[in-house]
């Protein structure tokens, strides 16, 4: 089997009981019943969520979603043989490799929040050029820049406390060359709408490098 799917629900990494099954060698059904016998001392360690979905020929499954400490509680109740150290050693692995990647992903929301804001900075320059300029709808360039951002790396409205840190990585890239294409647009005395236009450019140009078709 391959290592564990863990899952972050409500800000806890949990994993579903039914893939410890097969990694402890025991069925479904035995580990249960552990779950039901020391259910307060389970509870002890946080919720116990138990859900029920439908399995083979349409019966209902029953299953819990354990977090880490109810997990390796779990493994304690079982005499050790080589499929539980195999899986205590997963379950460590597992949750910590989700640690890691969820602090890479928050460091990547924190640095590209930081990045956006040196965006908005350079949109708020195009802004009030363009108004000079004479442009009545100037102020509509915050969101048309954005939804260019988004349409160009298929990212959605809002999506983005819950993006990966890849995808969040690409962002940064983008939003880089939206400010360094209207500061060049700027100093080269472009008209507002050639500004935009250059941003586009160099916004699809990153999409075709990162995603490999421009948008």
């Amino acid at each position: 089997m391959t290592d564990f799917s863990i899952a972050l629900i409500k800000s806890e990494f949990r994993v579903d009981s039914r893939l410890l099954s097969p990694e402890l060698n025991h069925r479904h059904r035995t580990i249960l019943e552990n779950l039901d016998k020391y259910k307060s001392q389970f509870e002890s360690l946080g919720h116990l969520p138990f859900e029920t979905e439908l399995g083979y020929n349409n019966l209902p499954v029953r299953f819990a979603m354990l977090n880490e400490d109810q997990c390796y509680f779990l493994l304690t109740l079982m005499r050790n043989n080589n499929h539980i150290v195999s899986a205590k050693l997963k379950l460590v692995k597992a949750f910590r490799d989700s640690r890691t990647q969820l602090a890479k992903r928050d460091i990547a929301r924190i640095e590209g929040k930081q990045v956006r804001h040196l965006e908005t900075d350079a949109i708020r320059d195009l802004v009030n050029y363009a108004r000079t300029n004479g442009s009545k709808n100037a102020d509509m360039y915050y969101m048309t820049i954005t939804k260019m951002t988004n349409a160009a790396l298929n990212i959605d409205a809002g999506q983005r406390d819950s993006l990966e840190t890849r995808k969040l990585d690409e962002i940064k890239m983008a939003e880089t060359m939206v400010k360094i294409a209207i500061s060049d647009g700027l100093n080269a005395g472009l008209g507002y709408k050639e500004i935009y236009k250059l941003c586009k450019e160099r916004v699809s140009s990153i999409a075709v490098l990162l995603l490999g078709d421009a948008k």
